[in-house]
């Protein structure tokens, strides 16, 4: 019996020192593999990050990568909200709200200086104490025509974006002389080398025309005239002389050749509008020419 309790013994010994034996081998390869390993090798490849999932589900897609159209139509939504938020806020709703989800509000930088502003605090400011949707509305009270009363939806910047180089096309132009052929020569590239996109679309039933509304405007005004109708005001600068076409030109004609205006507004939504007539034409601060057309807006037109 005793014999029998030695064994046991022995056995649970050398299973013990087995397993010692073998940690201590499989600590020291992997000790040689960390001394051979280059300290340059940065590769990444083979590492794996963990992270808690996002109780928002929103800021969760976001991280994960997943950008469907929910995600999309939810992400503007917030910001849309901000805005309404950064609009409307007093400079105080302001610091407070920075001041609960802004972990650097109101420190100082290395050089002692604070550099948030939240609303109008600067004493000499002209918008003092208001809200930025006051200061809108003042600039746009400012900036809009008064030979009407209503409301102003819109500002936009008309502005053309330079997109590339033009077609080999455009920079030859073919002519033909009293009893010949037809000539080909190239024009001043530097003058057709570049080509402009313009924010404004404008859609017309003879598409060849060659004076386009769009192209001589510097600001476009969107007015609410009822629930569904509005005022289109295309600002043509006084330079491109449109006040001294008359009705009866064929340039008048082409200028007033749209059936469809399609616009983005700052958050990427489509406007779009039907074109129904021109309303009236009015010179403007002796700086440009006003051309109001009524429209009616289309519904449904974000193609995010």
């Amino acid at each position: 019996m005793l014999r029998f309790f030695q064994n046991i013994v022995l056995w649970i010994y050398i299973k013990f020192h087995t397993l010692l034996i073998y940690i201590g081998i499989s600590l020291y390869r992997t000790e040689e593999e960390l001394l051979k390993a280059n300290p340059n090798n940065l590769n990444e490849k083979d590492k794996k990050t963990t992270r808690k999932l996002h109780s928002n589900p929103i800021l969760e897609n976001f991280y994960a990568g997943k950008h469907d159209e929910k995600y999309t139509k939810d992400y503007y939504e917030i910001l849309k909200s901000a805005d309404k938020f950064k609009r409307n806020a007093t400079p105080f709703q302001m610091a407070v709200a920075a001041d609960k989800y802004t972990p650097f509000y109101g420190k100082e930088d290395k050089d002692g200086i604070k550099h948030e502003h939240f609303g109008f605090y600067d004493d000499k400011h002209k918008n003092k104490g208001k809200t930025l949707n006051d200061a809108l509305k003042k600039e746009y009270k400012k900036r809009r025509t008064n030979d009407d009363k209503y409301q102003l939806l819109y500002i936009f910047d008309n502005k053309p974006i330079e997109t590339g180089f033009a077609k080999i096309l455009d920079v030859i132009e073919k002519t033909q002389k009293e009893n010949a052929d037809f000539e080909y020569e190239v024009v001043d590239i530097f003058r057709k080398s570049k080509q402009y996109t313009f924010p404004i679309k404008v859609f017309r039933d003879n598409i060849e025309v060659e004076n386009k509304i769009e192209q001589l405007t510097e600001f476009l005004h969107i007015k609410k005239i009822g629930f569904e109708y509005r005022q289109l005001e295309f600002f043509v600068p006084l330079k491109f002389k449109t006040i001294d076409v008359q009705e009866d030109d064929e340039i008048f004609k082409e200028l007033i050749n749209i059936k469809e205006v399609f616009v983005n507004d700052e958050y990427g939504k489509l406007l779009g509008f039907g074109i129904i007539e021109l309303m009236k034409r009015i010179k403007y601060n002796n700086t440009h020419e006003v051309w109001k057309f009524k429209g009616i807006e289309m519904k449904n037109m974000n193609l995010n």
